[in-house]
């Protein structure tokens, strides 16, 4: 894996591994400077082992899910260019007839012979290429005749034997040379495995329908000179070149040419770019083109594991977002246990630096234990994902999953971990440091001291100002979404930002201080270590703009005036850089209320990216400036007075309100919003850090009902009220151990919802048509009539009820008119025309189909009168639903497939211009319905490609496309026939086609969706581990803080029961309410975006299915395990000797 997020992995991994270092460097120095400080912290960790462990547990989440993610990647990766690399071998372009610049009929794109041997002169002494092999291809059914077992669709290749001596040519599985005279053939591993062949076995050919018998000679590895074309069409074999000529008619000409790269199967790959420049000179005006064929495979197997691993770590973002909530908890109790410890630290002189410094220290213990237990730990859920996906996914991967890590994926993965884990224990240590001394050393709560400016629109300004110049460089960056129009006001904001940290951590320092109150302490000299030692980061990123900050401290520190200027104060409302110049010159000794100054800068960021969202078209942008522009308003409220409860419970019920809203509602005010997987996390940040906001502040109204079971549980109630009481009073641990189940539940509610829904709209039992069988015919045997084809070769044909036919015109054969102008090239341009695959369907299949249309045109009142159309009248179509639908894939560019702009029931009538490639000519069709999801399940099920497409009359396809040889046919069964074993006989009876059960295709698609469903869920269900360790984290911490409250309860008459069973109810309360608010938001939402057209554009409404027996079984599994982690915590709260308890402070 090269990339992720279109960002090459050497430079994140370089990045990553530089900013580790500087990381390691930092303890290093602090080591070095305080080893005081340094063994404070590190003494801590080796004295509860219990609590070190539940620490590095919960701490490693991060790691475990990148490296769990990136070794996906790197195993996806891997697998598929191994594949690719076996299947080619040394050929590395590829030149064949180029269809789109030379339209011609199918017979006509050839290559003769004798131009390949003027390319072969020509070339002679290259020295980048070694080799030059023309082919000749056909696909035909193969039959043992000892085994009687048969391929519909063998690749049997010819090449002639000279070509392919610079390649060692062909060989068999033990490496010897494999000669091909007169009708021999070589088969490959995978056709021998197919037709249970060996070496001196006898088979057929079928071509035009005659059998042409060869002997088996060899077994060769499946590669492009034994017939391999990919990864689904691995079947096939070698013939000589003059008997396969001689059999198929058509001389001395190729299909296409085989090019070797000097090299081996990986080095000639360096050599591509080179020899595609020289080859496309040489075939200039010549209607052939030449394709970086290996290039082009390796780097899609780059972009499925880019892909996979985007995905992966997108879902673990939830995870992640868990974890980062946990540390912060963590560190956050850790602190409050220490207070009396800091408090007296502090009273002996210690420094708020030298704090944070001790808890660095620590932190930096627990990181670097968690992240080497995390990288491990993901490695094997990697090894566990992996073998699911190869279980449940079989033989439709059409590769085997070989588990891989790259050492470059490890180590980031290891690097980021330890980052995220460092960033937040820096956030937490600064918080922990910042404490009353007096207060931590009697252990009591921290007081706010009094400000003046409280709830004041002076106090405001003052917020803001400091907030805009504080988080200059997150404004500016939003800003720059705008355009060229942004960088006027973001580059120059974002420039204020560099310098704004380095000036506010001098600001409370003495060097800022007025002349009279200076001691002579020097400014800080780590920035200038960090700036002269560290290069590029150091150089540009740190030393200048920590320079300029000193000059400006120095320049204003005694030059403060006692007010502001009024053009000072006005202007730095309207322009924000001049609001910079004001905080520097506001009074040192004022307070900032820096909780405000932070909602209005994110709330202004979050109006910059709101504009930037609708500029661009964003869903994610627009939402996530529309959140923080809500979050802006509920602090604000509160700064001038406004409850708690009122605030936060009423402006986080709107913005529920707003997310809960279709797309389709909001399209009159913001236009149409493009939104994709990040939406996934996005919305469930924001609804769930709403709920928390909800329950938190309001969770109060359920004491009166407890007390009201006073009646029914009286023994009972004083252990219930307690366990509700103190959640509530300490709703910061309550709420964020919330955030973190309900973010999981959220997650994995949405996904099982998601794909159960999905499964119910696209595999149910319309996705069968109205048949039981279908099958594939080779396209060079066709079958004129099924039924008497299958009676001839002595199958029972007393079963089949109904007989329908689909000639078949694949997307490369056909070019259909891009009616509305979307985007569809590779380069992002608009072409004339697309590409989409045609069925062009017979009386029988019309007459047996129960297919269900999505949308009818006006005139057609129900779907009979729609299919009573197509079979009666010449040029009518129906559309495929995805054709109305935005493209799912990964990669970028533009979308070759036909696209066109939804419809609606009723739509007019309207016209669609189809034109063969081949001949340059064009049919129109009119388009009077436009087909439902599960019908294309149908059409994609039944193709060997597992397309959807254009449903036309027969006659029309075979008078549009005359070339096109695609065939399936239907088969309807009577009742109580097992279609599967019937499909087995139709197999067996017709060489020339494979068929299979539709029901058994829907069974295995189910169990695919299944499989990779349970790889999701396990993956997101990894941050439950997060969740549950906080309730331990808690309940533990609880036992400590309130010994003495429990000595006062035991007093008082509560039970060593009741005690633990408080505790118990108070893990409950936290768990159940996590739970449900996860259950209910990921439900709800789940419920809007099926119900509306937010993920089917043009859709009708479907109906809604909860997964309820999934459902249970996770929150089950969510509780019991939260449950259980509290138990040894409640029996030690309940052992608690009472006099002893009752002393304790």
């Amino acid at each position: 894996m090269n990339e992720l997020f279109g960002v090459s992995m050497t430079i994140i991994a370089s990045i990553c591994v530089a900013v580790t270092l500087l990381i390691f460097l930092a303890i290093a120095f602090i080591a070095w400077r305080n080893p005081v400080m340094f063994k404070m912290g590190l003494r801590n960790i080796p004295r509860r082992k219990a609590q070190t462990t539940l620490i590095i547990v919960g701490l490693m989440l991060s790691t475990l899910i990148m490296s769990a993610a990136f070794g996906t990647g790197d195993t996806l990766t891997s697998s598929v260019s191994t594949q690719v690399y076996n299947i080619l071998g040394e050929t590395d372009e590829w030149i064949s007839w180029d269809a789109q610049e030379n339209p011609a009929p199918q017979e006509d794109q050839v290559i003769p012979l004798a131009l390949v041997d003027e390319w072969k002169a020509k070339l002679a002494g290259d020295p980048d290429i070694e080799a030059i092999v023309p082919l000749q291809r056909e696909t035909l059914p193969v039959q043992n005749v000892r085994t009687r077992l048969n391929e519909p669709s063998a690749r049997i290749v010819a090449f002639r034997p000279d070509d392919a001596a610079a390649l060692g040519g062909l060989k068999d599985l033990k490496g010897n040379p494999v000669e091909l005279v007169g009708r021999t053939i070589a088969v490959n591993e995978d056709l021998a495995k197919q037709l249970d062949a060996r070496e001196g076995d006898q088979v057929l050919l079928f071509y035009r329908g005659q059998p042409v018998e060869f002997t088996v000679v060899a077994v060769t590895p499946s590669n492009v000179l034994s017939g391999a074309v990919g990864p689904f069409a691995l079947r096939g074999g070698a013939v000589p070149f003059d008997t396969f000529a001689q059999l198929t008619g058509r001389g001395d000409v190729a299909d296409a040419v085989a090019v070797s790269n000097v090299g081996g199967v990986k080095d000639g790959l360096e050599r591509s770019r080179a020899v595609t420049a020289r080859l496309e000179s040489l075939l200039e005006g010549t209607p052939y083109r030449v394709v970086e064929v290996k290039r082009e495979l390796v780097e899609t197997a780059e972009l499925v594991g880019s892909a996979f691993t985007a995905i992966f770590v997108v879902f673990g973002l939830f995870s992640i977002a868990a974890g980062i909530l946990l540390i912060f908890l963590i560190f956050v109790m850790l602190a409050a246990e220490r207070k009396p410890e800091i408090g007296m630290a502090r009273a002996v002189g210690a420094k708020r630096r030298q704090i944070v410094e001790s808890f660095l220290s620590e932190g930096m213990g627990y990181d670097l234990g968690s992240a080497v237990v995390g990288l491990f730990a993901g490695m094997a859920v990697t090894a566990g994902m992996v073998q699911v996906i190869q279980y449940f996914g079989g033989d439709s991967l059409g590769l085997d999953l070989a588990i891989s890590f790259t050492l470059r994926s490890m180590v980031t993965a290891f690097c980021l971990g330890i980052i995220a884990t460092f960033l937040v224990i820096f956030i937490a240590s600064w918080r922990a440091s910042r404490i009353n001394i007096t207060a931590a050393i009697r252990d009591l709560p921290e007081t706010s001291p009094i400000d003046p400016e409280a709830s004041t629109w002076r106090g405001y300004y003052r917020a803001t100002i400091n907030g805009i110049a504080a988080f200059s460089l997150p404004i500016g960056a939003a800003f720059l979404l705008f355009g060229a129009p942004g960088l006027l006001l973001g580059v120059p904001l974002m420039l204020v930002g560099l310098i704004s940290p380095w000036f506010y951590l001098l600001r409370n320092g003495d060097v800022a201080a007025p002349k009279a109150r200076r001691t002579g302490e020097p400014a800080p000299r780590w920035p200038w270590l960090v700036g002269i030692f560290i290069p590029v980061i150091g150089w540009f990123l740190v030393l200048p703009w920590y320079a300029v900050a000193l000059i400006l401290v120095r320049l204003t520190r005694d030059r403060k005036p006692q007010t502001l200027p009024r053009w000072l104060g006005i202007g730095a409302l309207a322009v924000w850089p001049l609001a910079f110049l004001a905080a520097m010159l506001q009074d040192w000794r004022v307070r900032v209320p820096w909780t405000v100054a932070a909602a209005i800068a994110f709330g202004i960021a979050g109006v910059a990216l709101t504009y930037g969202g609708l500029d661009r078209d964003s869903a994610f942008f627009f939402l996530l400036g529309v959140s923080t522009v809500f979050l802006w308003g509920a602090v604000t409220l509160r700064y001038f007075g406004v409850s708690e409860r009122l605030a936060f419970s009423g402006t986080s019920a709107l913005l529920l309100a707003l997310w809960y809203l279709p797309s389709k509602w909001l399209e009159p005010l913001t236009g149409p919003l493009e939104g994709d997987i990040e939406m996934f996390f996005l919305s469930g940040v924001v609804m769930v850090t709403c709920g928390v906001f909800i329950v938190v502040y309001n969770a109060d109204i359920v004491l009166p009902a407890i007390a009201s079971l006073g009646n029914r549980f009286g023994r009972l109630v004083p252990a219930i009220k307690t366990a509700v009481a103190y959640p509530l009073t300490s709703r910061f641990r309550t709420g964020m151990t919330m955030a973190m189940i309900g973010l999981i539940m959220f997650s994995l509610v949405m996904m099982s919802t998601i794909n159960e829904n999905f499964a119910a709209l696209f595999l149910n039992d319309e996705s069968k048509g109205g048949f039981d069988v279908v099958g594939t015919v080779n396209e060079n045997n066709p079958i004129d009539d099924i039924r008497a084809a299958l009676s001839s070769a002595g199958a029972d044909t007393r079963p089949i009820e109904a007989v329908g036919v689909a000639r078949v015109a694949y997307q490369q054969e056909v070019e259909v008119e891009n009616r509305d102008g979307f985007v569809n090239t590779e380069d992002g341009k608009v072409a004339p025309y697309s590409s989409i695959k045609l069925f062009g369907v017979d009386d029988g299949f019309l007459a047996a189909q129960e297919l269900k249309l999505k949308f009818r045109a006006a005139g057609y009142p129900d779907d009979a009168a729609v299919w009573k159309a197509l079979r009666e009248q010449p040029n009518l179509a129906l559309l495929p639903a995805d054709a109305t639908t935005a493209p799912q894939g990964f990669g970028g560019g533009g979308n070759l497939r036909l696209r066109l702009k939804p419809l609606t029931e009723g739509f007019e009538p309207f016209t669609l211009n189809l034109r063969d490639p081949g001949t340059g000519e064009v049919t129109t069709v009119t388009v009077i319905g436009q087909l439902k999801e599960s019908a294309d399940t149908f059409f994609a099920l039944s193709s060997p490609d597992f397309g959807t497409g254009i449903v036309v009359r027969e006659a029309t396809l075979q008078e549009a496309f005359p070339a096109a040889r695609g065939e399936l046919f239907f088969l309807r069964l009577a009742p109580g026939t097992d279609s599967e074993a019937y499909a087995k006989q139709v197999e067996a009876a017709l060489v020339q086609a494979s068929a299979s059960s539709l029901d058994a295709l829907l069974a295995d698609q189910q169990r695919q969706q299944t499989g990779f469903l349970l790889v999701f869920q396990g993956f997101m269900g990894l941050g439950l581990i997060v969740g549950i360790a906080a309730l331990a984290v808690i309940a533990s911490r609880a036992v400590v803080e309130r010994r003495q409250q429990i000595g006062m309860l035991r007093a008082i008459g509560y039970t060593r029961r009741m005690v633990a069973l408080s505790f118990l109810l108070e893990s409950a309360f936290i768990a159940i309410a996590g739970i449900l608010l996860g259950l209910v938001l990921g439900l709800s939402l789940a419920w809007v975006l099926f119900t509306t057209e937010d993920f089917f554009e043009g859709s009708e409404s479907v109906s809604f299915i909860v997964p309820w027996l999934q459902l249970a079984v996770i929150c089950a599994v969510a509780f019991g395990a939260s449950i259980l982690m509290t138990v040894l915590p409640a029996r030690s709260a309940s052992r608690v000797p009472v006099a002893e308890a009752l002393r304790y402070e």
